[in-house]
C-alpha cells in the first residue's frame, strides 16, 4: 500500500483536536494501512501532536467492519465504556465498525467515496460534511474551566 494519495488535512482540524482533546476527549485514529505507512503519515502530517493513540488492521485478527480496533484503542486509553466512545468515519465500513462495536455515537463524514445515504443506511446516527462540522463539547470544556478557541 502507499499513502501517496492522501490528501491535505482538513483546514481547522489540529485546532478541532487540540479543543477536544482540551475539554478531555481522546483522539484516536484506525486505519486499514500497515502500521509502519501509518506511523508515516502520522509523522508526516504532524498528528502526532493532537492524537493520543492510534491503530492499524495489521494489529488485531480483522480489521474493518469488525470492532476490534475500536476495542484496542479503548484498552490503550483505558476506556472501559464503549458508549462512551464516539465513532467518527467516511466509509460504510467506518460505519459498520462503529456499530459492531457498539459505540455510543457513529458518525459519518462526508469527506470519503460514501454518500450521506449510504452511510445513514450502515448506521450512522449523524452525517456531517466535514469532522469539524461536528460541534465542540462546550458545556463540558466550560465545568472544566477550559476556555475552547472560535473555530468558525
Amino acid at each position: 500500500d502507499d499513502a501517496s494519495t492522501i490528501g491535505p488535512i482538513e483546514s481547522g482540524l489540529y485546532g478541532y483536536f487540540q479543543a477536544l482533546r482540551q475539554s478531555g476527549i481522546k483522539i484516536a485514529l484506525d486505519t486499514g494501512y500497515p502500521a509502519n505507512i501509518q506511523r508515516g503519515l502520522v509523522q508526516r502530517l504532524e498528528l502526532d501532536q493532537v492524537v493520543d493513540a492510534y491503530i492499524s488492521s495489521y494489529e488485531v485478527p480483522e480489521g474493518r467492519p469488525y470492532p476490534y480496533m475500536v476495542h484496542r484503542l479503548m484498552e490503550r486509553l483505558k476506556i472501559e465504556n464503549v458508549k462512551r466512545v464516539a465513532k467518527v468515519g467516511d466509509s460504510v465500513r467506518d460505519i459498520e465498525e462503529g456499530v459492531n462495536a457498539g459505540c455510543g455515537l457513529v458518525v459519518g463524514v462526508l469527506s470519503g467515496a460514501d454518500k450521506a445515504d449510504a452511510l445513514f443506511a450502515a448506521g450512522a446516527d449523524v452525517v456531517a460534511e466535514y469532522v469539524t462540522d461536528l460541534p465542540l463539547p462546550r458545556t463540558r470544556a466550560r465545568a472544566a474551566g477550559l476556555r475552547l478557541p472560535d473555530l468558525s
